[in-house]
């Protein structure tokens, strides 16, 4: 083992850079979403007249080869995360314009461009990389410097959120928004430019509000559920109180009959349905030991860079998390947000993969060991 610890080989040298807790937590965690789709997505296929084990075998080859991304990408220096944001960014951004051009439309928006008979959903992979581009405009030391960042970093988002408005989506734009957000706070700009921010989102919000019909819909069903259809909340809601603390059983669960979302969107009310409250408790688990786990090793971060970069990529996974399960507990609106590695998609996984990859690149203690 010693002899191992001092060799020189660039494999062995990753090895000890590497948080590998974390890159276990991922991997269980992605382990999970498999067994969760598995489950999930077996009623979900009769509904789209496909084998019973499509979705599953789908998510299968979407986990391995997203592992595979995100382990090569840890691979990189700070600034070849840098550079791969940005160069991420300016194809991501093309293809949120070809969405207006060749997109598909499903439900009314136009979001996903076919590639090769695969559907991509450009704006999943602009997440990641306006973050590393936000990091980079306000990571400079002089306070004058930093200003200019803030004021091209808010063209920047202005740039990007409002053709995802116009797609329509809504809960995007406002996931993007929220981090680019908790990225200059982090950055330690005074509060009186955050001030005219706040009210910037607020008029954005209230602005969707009036002019865009699901907006509004989503809002006064979250708002006045009484008043409105809410059949799928109610059924999650429903599926997590009837699973209890130990659950139905695996392949038990009635939700997923009920609901064309069970392996996406309410993929954690059927994992709860079918496996108890304590595994849902544990998945939270995970990630919360995640995010806190990154924020503790990024703290004395002395990069700018660096540390804004982690700090807003944290902020994506966070949001993740917290409104994919919000929304089954009728907390928040529903949104299409997916919970990581466990709900179906490939844009979604993959573009999960360039986050979590970017986050342990990041955190990868370089040139000491641990």
């Amino acid at each position: 083992m010693s002899v191992f610890r001092q060799s020189r080989h660039p494999i062995v040298k990753w090895w000890w850079e590497m948080d590998r807790m974390s890159v276990a937590i991922i991997l269980i965690i992605m382990l999970t979403g498999a067994v969760a789709v598995t489950t999930t997505s077996v009623a979900v296929a009769k509904t789209y007249n496909v084998g019973p084990y499509y979705f599953a075998l789908r998510h299968y080859l979407f986990l391995v080869l997203a592992a595979c991304l995100m382990l090569a990408m840890t691979g990189l220096k700070p600034n070849g995360v840098r550079r791969f944001g940005f160069m991420l960014f300016a194809v991501g951004y093309i293809g949120l314009l070809l969405t207006f051009v060749i997109g598909v439309e499903v439900k009314g928006a136009r979001r996903w461009i076919d590639i090769a008979g695969q559907s991509v959903q450009p704006t999943e992979f602009l997440k990641p990389a306006l973050i590393v581009l936000t990091a980079a405009l306000l990571a400079h030391e002089q306070r004058a410097r930093r200003f200019w960042g803030f004021v091209v970093s808010i063209g920047v988002v202005a740039a990007v959120g409002f053709p995802v408005l116009a797609q329509p989506n809504f809960g995007m734009a406002l996931a993007m928004g929220t981090v680019w957000f908790a990225q200059v706070f982090m950055a330690g700009l005074p509060l009186l430019w955050l001030a005219p921010l706040v009210a910037g989102g607020l008029c954005v919000i209230a602005g969707s509000y009036m002019l865009l019909p699901h907006v509004r819909d989503r809002m006064e069903r979250f708002l006045n559920p009484e008043g409105n259809d809410t059949y799928q909340v109610d059924r999650a809601t429903d599926a997590i109180m009837s699973g209890h603390l130990w659950g139905r059983g695996a392949g038990e669960g009635v939700v997923k009959h009920q609901l064309p979302d069970a392996h996406t969107d309410f993929v954690f009310a059927a994992v709860v349905e079918e496996f108890g409250i304590i595994v849902g408790l544990a998945i939270m688990m995970l990630f919360l030991t995640l995010v806190l786990r990154g924020f503790s090793r990024v703290v004395q971060q002395e990069d700018r860079f660096v540390l804004l970069s982690v700090g807003g990529l944290l902020t994506l996974i966070s949001l993740h998390v917290c409104v994919n399960v919000g929304v089954s507990l009728r907390l928040v609106p529903t949104t299409g947000m997916t919970l990581p590695f466990i709900s179906y998609g490939g844009s979604s996984t993959f573009a999960m993969a360039i986050v979590f990859g970017m986050l342990l690149a990041l955190l990868r203690k370089q040139g000491r060991r641990f």
